[in-house]
């Protein structure tokens, strides 16, 4: 099913901000890339360069690195060239013998070069040059989406420009979770379970705690697997915690305002674009969570969208100033308003 394929895209386990997951996930795979071509690269003497884009370069510059826990364009680069390639997770393999290593790099002087880009959105392009070879990994829109290897300059692979499916309106979305797909509303339940998890291992008292906990120990560089959504983990966070609040409650009964949050987040990223100068959190995940919860009480796609409105109104002035601390207290205050104009409206 299509709907089905495009939520398992969106919806994936990450250790750490997925900027400079990204930007490390570029660089792994420059180095099996180089690896399988010419053998292992000399670490000693490698050089790397790096072009990204300016939003990316401004989260990856300002949140810690998890495992690493330094902030910087030069710890995700590092921690990539000595990660595995093998899924888009690449902090989470970096043991304590390969932290050593990537230490001893980043004490080298002169062996990254960054310079940023006029593209815009996500774009990390990855290069490694050791003894007379070259590897390079270019991402491009999604996180973790390669568009291009090179290997001494030749292209090796380029990925197919296959339309994507887009999601009309809200419309649309009650007509797909109004069919209550078995398969959709465990992918749902999947999501809100998941991030439970950590909801109970740290013991928060409440969704608002939890949302505005998780979130600074995400941007504090803890290691804790997050289920991201449309390539934000702090969006995942977001949308998933108040819901796992309600499954405990109700159970099954809440999924299917769970899929209609998860499509409007979607839906409006399509629309917004992953990534901008605009808080996320803001533009994109309060208004999607408003949605669902609205849904859950059985309001009208009219309400819904009245809602949604109403919550993303007075969020406007929230801006993005990279991947901070401070996220955790803008995404307090973007609950807090997604609860106050439901229990106005609705009463919640």
């Amino acid at each position: 099913m299509e709907i089905e394929d495009i939520i398992r895209g969106e919806i994936k386990g990450v250790v750490g901000c997925t900027e400079p997951a990204s930007i490390a996930f570029a660089f792994s795979n420059a180095v099996k890339f180089f690896r399988d071509n010419f053998g292992e690269p000399d670490f000693g003497s490698l050089k790397a360069r790096l072009g990204v884009s300016s939003e990316v370069l401004r989260n990856a510059s300002t949140v810690k690195v998890p495992v690493l826990k330094r902030k910087g364009v030069a710890a995700a680069a590092a921690g990539g060239l000595f990660a595995s390639a093998d899924s888009f997770n690449p902090f989470s393999t970096i043991d304590s013998k390969k932290k050593k290593a990537v230490f001893s790099l980043m004490r080298r002087e002169k062996w990254l070069r960054t310079e940023e880009v006029s593209s815009g959105g996500i774009f990390v392009d990855a290069q490694i040059f050791s003894g007379k070879n070259t590897s390079r990994v270019l991402i491009e829109n999604e996180h973790d989406r390669i568009k291009k290897i090179w290997i001494n300059g030749k292209v090796i692979f380029k990925a197919s420009e296959k339309p994507r499916r887009r999601i009309k309106n809200l419309g649309e979305i009650s007509g797909i979770v109004s069919k209550r797909n078995k398969n959709l509303e465990h992918l749902a339940e999947q999501f809100i379970v998941k991030q439970g998890k950590l909801f109970e291992k740290f013991k928060f008292r409440n969704s608002l705690a939890a949302v505005e906990g998780l979130v600074e120990k995400r941007m504090e560089g803890e290691a804790v697997e997050i289920q991201t959504i449309t390539g934000s983990g702090n969006q995942g966070i977001f949308i998933s915690l108040p819901f796992y609040e309600i499954y405990k409650k109700v159970g099954k009964k809440v999924l299917p305002a769970v899929l209609f949050s998860i499509l409007t987040q979607i839906y409006l990223t399509q629309k917004k674009g992953r990534i901008s100068n605009i808080c996320g959190l803001a533009n994109k995940a309060a208004p999607s969570l408003a949605a669902g919860l609205a849904y859950y009480k059985g309001k009208s796609l009219k309400e819904i969208k009245d809602i949604m409105s109403l919550t993303e109104e007075p969020l406007k002035g929230i801006v993005c100033e990279g991947a901070k601390k401070s996220c955790a207290l803008k995404a307090f205050i973007c609950l807090s308003v997604v609860y106050k104009n439901l229990s106005m409206t609705l009463r919640f």
